[in-house]
């Protein structure tokens, strides 16, 4: 197809031909005709990116010899191909089966008793608990509470939202209200689906006729027109009938990208609630402590002790516990570190796997920029280089606590330079510098995915 050649040399200018060769032309071609092009992309991480950076400019650029736009449409594989705006997270629907709009899982151990928080997070804790009508601080219902609409939750991936909108969905169960919970991508997905299928009553009809809607992760909302649509009119249907809206986002509702005005000042009509990422020693003993009375796990002090010098994290630590939970040994009295540890060792080494490193920052950062690893440690000035260069010293001081003179090996910079380098990336995000906090945002999402 001659004019998707020409369009890719053209995007060539645009977003440089390393990322046009990493990320659009494997593409495969399906069919196309004068006004439609199908394509199959090779997972779905390639759909994320292309629904970032290729989907806005081809809205606007890709048109045929006479001047008329060509929609682009991909495909999963499976007969059915659709719009690629939102697709990255919603299968073909089969002619056989009902479209239904059904909250996604509830863990039952994400109870408010369950949940530990650290210093920084007891306030935020007890006020979102109080709010909804339960006293963390003596673990018992308040008869009354203060009305609040929404309550927005933001923080790193690990600062425990997940669970607490999950306790609140337990909670308020619980009091008989009937309570919607959805994923991010579960809402966008019901959205579309929803609009394929021509049901858009029912989808309607489900997210309205609640008393609670909780939706975590509204971030990923960012560039997805028709969710962001739906999403603004349920938020409005809801508020004005008093029915409860909680939310979360890896970050403050100011500094979501591409998420409409509109819907950025709903989400700070009520109250938001800053969340940190707290894994000290403490907490992590009060973690072991709760969650294996919880699942009622005998662990000798030998196994406790290798759990918490291993697993240093809550997710991991969490993580362990599921799986002691779930093995045979779990049926014996008391649990033996000799028997369990072969099946620890190896959750640790597919946890180290799966760990950020200084080698994976390089890459997901060059990956969002869409330019080359050694770019990074380059040389170069140039600006395409330079702000991604920065932001990668930002995160190896940020997420993996590396010492100055060793980010400055990394990259062939003295420690002043790569000081320099943070300082500028804190401030352009304390500033809310719009290329700073869009990428910041990317990279966040990216490394909630470990």
């Amino acid at each position: 197809m001659q004019a998707w050649h020409e369009f890719l040399q053209t995007l060539e200018e645009k977003l440089s031909k390393t990322a046009v060769d990493k990320w659009i032309r494997p593409l495969k071609i399906i069919r196309f005709d004068a006004c439609n092009l199908y394509l199959e992309p090779h997972d779905p991480f390639q759909i994320g990116w292309l629904e970032e950076h290729f989907l806005p400019i081809a809205k606007k650029s890709f048109v045929n010899a006479n001047g008329h736009p060509i929609k682009l449409h991909i495909s999963s594989g499976e007969k059915k191909s659709s719009p690629l705006e939102g697709t990255s997270n919603v299968d073909p629907i089969p002619a056989f089966q009902p479209l239904t709009f059904e909250s996604d899982p509830i863990l039952p151990f994400c109870t408010f008793e369950q949940f530990v928080a650290s210093e920084k997070n007891k306030r935020p804790f007890v006020s979102f608990a109080r709010l909804l009508g339960w006293n963390a601080l003596t673990n018992k219902e308040e008869e009354t509470r203060e009305s609040c609409n929404p309550i927005y939750l933001y923080g790193p991936a690990g600062s425990g939202k997940t669970h607490l909108l999950m306790a609140a969905a337990n909670f308020l169960r619980s009091k008989k209200k009937k309570v919607l919970y959805v994923k991010g991508e579960t809402f966008t997905a019901h959205v579309v689906n929803a609009i394929r299928a021509g049901v858009m009553t029912e989808f309607r009809r489900a997210y309205r006729g609640i008393d609670v809607l909780i939706i975590d992760d509204v971030g990923i909302f960012g560039r997805k027109n028709a969710t962001q649509e739906e999403l603004f009119h349920t938020f409005n249907t809801l508020h004005v009938d008093g029915k409860q809206i909680l939310l979360s986002a890896h970050i403050h509702p100011r500094l979501l990208e591409y998420i409409e005005d509109r819907l950025i000042s709903r989400f700070e009509w009520g109250i938001t609630l800053p969340l940190e990422k707290g894994d000290d020693p403490v907490v992590l003993a009060e973690v072991l402590k709760s969650r294996s009375a919880f699942y009622n796990l005998p662990l000798k002090k030998n196994l406790q002790e290798y759990l918490l010098k291993h697993f240093t994290s809550k997710t991991t630590l969490c993580r362990a516990l599921y799986v002691l939970k779930t093995s045979k040994e779990e049926k014996s009295s008391v649990m033996e570190l000799s028997s369990l540890e072969p099946l620890l060792k190896k959750l640790f080494e597919d946890n180290a796997k799966a760990a950020l490193t200084p080698e994976k920052i390089l890459d997901f950062v060059s990956t969002t920029f869409g330019i080359k690893s050694e770019d990074l440690i380059s040389k170069s000035k140039l600006r395409e280089s330079v702000l991604p260069r920065q932001i990668a010293m930002y995160l190896l001081r940020e997420e993996l606590h590396l010492p100055f003179m060793k980010i400055g090996d990394i990259f062939h910079r003295d420690h002043s330079t790569v000081m320099s380098s943070i300082k500028l990336i804190t401030q352009g995000i304390a500033s809310q510098d719009p290329d700073v906090t869009y990428h910041m945002n990317q990279l966040r999402t990216l490394f909630s995915k470990l």
